[in-house]
């Protein structure tokens, strides 16, 4: 804020006298310095009087407003111009990814690549240094001559260095016990992704679907496209099946420009019209299509997929009926041969995708549904509807006197909590079909997830070596990656042994409550309850341990 003071300048006014002597009279002057920031102008405002400074900077002041004003507005409106040009600039961007959409692909090696699974980083907590701790419990310096004469306390400073010393190997010994454990899981981890390598390349099925699940999910899609897709495989018609979610008609992307009217204060946008859009829309399915088929039969290097097809499947809003819907809108299979065949760079989509003879409504836009090529049972006809029994756990019950589904249902609610970080599908399995186990775990982690089965044996005695075996067996059949064995009781000496080097886990009774516990449910496991219940033990067992 400027303030009214006395001015620095003078006005002299000389006067001649008889004497030839002069006098000085000076005449003060104020001044007032003003600014305007926005236009970036200052000026100092003088006067005779205070009165005469105050209104002709209120006057300058007032002219300068306006003129702020008027600036103003020219600048909101360049601002409202250059960003409605910015705007025109990313909608023509976006428009153009999904235009590319086939051929940004050509140019990306979609093979897996291996090396990025491992990991390689070393371990980065530093190693305690010795000197640190020396410093930390002020330990002196060595100090003979003085020690000698005792000048300086010789036992003090080895008290000194007696606590430094053992600090430091505390520290030494936590760092190696962290360091080596690092190593370990990095050794684990690296090992399930060399295993991995080894089953997609040897044409195990779930590894190839996997395998193909990587290959698609690491294609940069534009923003805005779903790339919620799922992969089957089947071994004996060396054939893949693709279904992926495509964007419906409304999804996409149609604003063309941005333009600012100055005179109406307003943006006006410029979107396709509906003829053109139709178009589009029928360019992006059929591109989607075709990209989804050159990137699984370029990655699968191994050539496992002679033959692979794509299900494109829409999720939208019937309007007729208010209700959701999703539905198959094209379909198209190729062979390796006659695709590879194929120069995508100058194809013309749509005519290539009915070269392969694709499948589609006539006009895409329109959600015309269609009756897939192939589709992959997605379901297993062992699968049962789970029922949550967990939350319903009275305090202090006892396991054993459970009903026995009841209690195939609990080992199944509690690995869905189990894995629910994971995103883990756990499903129960019917009794009278299912072929050795009580649920099944679908892990989607591609290196260290997979397949896993479970059985749940409510044993009294300690589960023999048999229902290990039998376990074992059953995760073979299932190709499965891993098994779970879940007690009530413990694991004998053969049954440890039976699964030790094997990918097998034994859960007893002990660490079950353990786990239930860690959710909040306070139950029991009282052995000598519940006598009347149906053995869970197959004959073979109790020949080998007794009754259970």
């Amino acid at each position: 804020m400027c303030r009214l003071r006395l001015g620095d300048v003078t006005r002299l006014w000389l006067f001649a006298s008889r004497s030839t002597k002069f006098a000085v009279v000076a005449q003060a002057h104020y001044f007032l310095d003003i600014s305007n920031e926005y236009l970036g102008k200052h000026r100092r405002v003088t006067g005779r009087t205070r009165r005469e400074v105050e209104l002709k900077a209120a006057e300058q002041l007032q002219r300068w407003s306006e003129q702020e004003l008027r600036q103003l507005d020219r600048d909101a409106i360049a601002d409202a111009r250059e960003q409605a040009v910015r705007d025109t600039e990313t909608a023509e961007e976006i428009v153009a990814q999904w235009r590319d959409l086939l051929r940004a692909t050509l140019d990306v090696d979609d093979r897996l690549d291996w090396e990025a699974l491992e990991l390689r980083a070393p371990f980065q907590t530093p190693r305690p240094a010795k000197g640190d701790f020396v410093a930390q419990f002020g330990v002196p310096p060595e100090r003979p001559v003085l020690e000698k004469l005792r000048l300086v306390s010789r036992k003090k400073r080895a008290e000194l260095e007696a606590k430094a010393e053992a600090a430091y190997d505390a520290a030494l010994e936590g760092w190696e016990r962290d360091k080596d454990a690092y190593e370990a899981d990095q050794q684990r981890h690296n090992q399930n992704a060399r295993d991995f390598r080894s089953a997609y390349e040897a044409g195990d099925r779930e590894a190839v679907e996997q395998y193909i699940s990587l290959v698609l999910a690491g294609s940069a899609l534009p923003p805005g496209f779903s790339s919620d897709r799922e992969v089957g495989f089947d071994p004996r018609e060396r054939e893949a099946v693709i279904e992926a979610v495509l964007p419906a008609p409304d999804d996409l992307p149609t604003l063309l420009e941005v333009r600012y009217v100055a005179s109406r204060r307003q943006r006006s946008e410029r979107h396709m019209k509906e003829r053109e859009a139709a178009e589009f829309y029928e360019d992006v399915a059929v591109k989607a299509a075709l990209r989804s088929l050159h990137e699984v039969f370029e990655g699968d290097y191994a050539g496992h997929c002679v033959s692979v097809v794509f299900n494109g499947v829409v999720k939208t809003v019937n309007r007729a009926t208010g209700r959701d819907v999703e539905m198959y809108v094209l379909s198209v299979q190729a062979s390796r041969t006659e695709f590879l065949a194929l120069d995508l760079s100058r194809v013309e989509p749509r005519a290539c995708f009915r070269q392969l003879k694709g499948l589609s409504g006539a006009k895409l836009s329109q959600l015309a549904p269609v009756r897939p090529i192939r589709t992959f049972d997605k379901e297993d006809a062992r699968f049962i509807e789970a029922r949550h029994v967990l939350d319903d756990l009275d305090a202090d019950e006892n396991l054993m006197t459970m009903d026995w589904l009841d209690f195939e249902m609990l080992v199944r609610d509690l690995f869905e909590k189990l894995f629910e970080e994971r995103d883990a599908d756990v499903r129960v399995t019917r009794s009278s079909r299912d072929q050795g186990i009580d649920a099944v775990v679908f892990d989607p982690d591609p290196l260290t997830g997979g397949k896993l089965v479970i059985q749940a044996k409510r044993y009294r005695k300690a589960v023999p070596v048999a229902a290990v075996r039998e376990l074992y067996g059953a995760m073979t059949n299932e190709r499965a990656g891993k098994g779970i064995l879940v007690t009530t009781s413990h694991f004998g000496v053969g049954a440890r042994e039976f699964a030790k080097d094997k990918p097998l886990t034994l859960i007893d009774g002990a660490n079950l409550l353990h786990h239930l516990q860690n959710h909040g449910h306070h139950v029991r496991i009282d052995l000598t309850e519940g006598r009347g219940e149906t053995p869970l033990v197959d004959s073979e067992a109790v020949r080998d341990n007794g009754p259970p």
